[in-house]
């Protein structure tokens, strides 16, 4: 690994387990939704872990079931009741701040590989950077800041183009990188049936 690449905290908010791919309650009864919300995770964990430049994995847990499953793969947990994504990301924030940079990486990848993950870690001038990772329908696969609170986030629908656009009002160099491990992530019953029985973790 470039030792210029700073050691990044990975951050994986996971939401409560009831809550997990309530989208998907057409296609999956809750105790099927539970089980696919633990078998993306752990994709997503072990990715992480596995990342070279990855020297912590956060999870920001919407409960303690989930913060268990967590701890199971290696990740430190920090539970966070409050809903939302933006409450978990605000308290993954805080944690890592003293960090040199933070990769939020979604929590439902079905692709994801550590090859992924150190891809956008490395992506960009490393110093004050920001890079995104966008999803097929616009949303963000990875994020990753340098330092962590060089931007804010803009989570929810088109939330690559919103951060592209506090990237640029921040005045900070960005980096657009497509990764097809971080491109699709389990929302809808067309993404189930695009992944099932093509990946480990479907």
């Amino acid at each position: 690994m470039d030792p210029h690449i700073p050691p990044v905290a990975a951050i994986v908010p996971l939401k409560a387990l009831g809550d997990a791919k309530t989208r998907l309650r057409g296609a999956l009864g809750p105790a099927a939704r539970r089980e696919l919300a633990v078998r993306l995770a752990a994709r997503v964990l072990e990715a992480c872990r596995e990342a070279g430049p990855v020297e912590r994995v956060l999870v920001v847990a919407g409960d303690e079931a989930v913060g268990e499953v967590a701890r199971r793969h290696g990740a430190d947990v920090v539970v966070e009741p409050r809903p939302g994504l933006t409450a978990a990301l605000e308290t993954a924030d805080a944690t890592v701040a003293a960090h040199a940079a933070s990769i939020v990486v979604a929590g439902d990848l079905p692709w994801v590989t550590s090859a992924d993950v150190e891809a956008v870690c490395v992506a960009g001038v490393i110093g004050r950077r920001v890079v995104v990772a966008p999803t097929e329908d616009g949303g963000t696969g990875a994020l990753l800041r340098e330092p962590p609170g060089v931007i804010g986030t803009a989570y929810g629908s088109g939330s690559a183009a919103a951060h592209r656009r506090l990237a640029a009002q921040a005045g900070v160099p960005l980096t657009v990188i497509e990764r097809p491990g971080l491109a699709l992530d389990v929302d809808t019953p067309d993404d189930l049936r695009r992944a099932d029985g093509t990946d480990a973790a479907l």
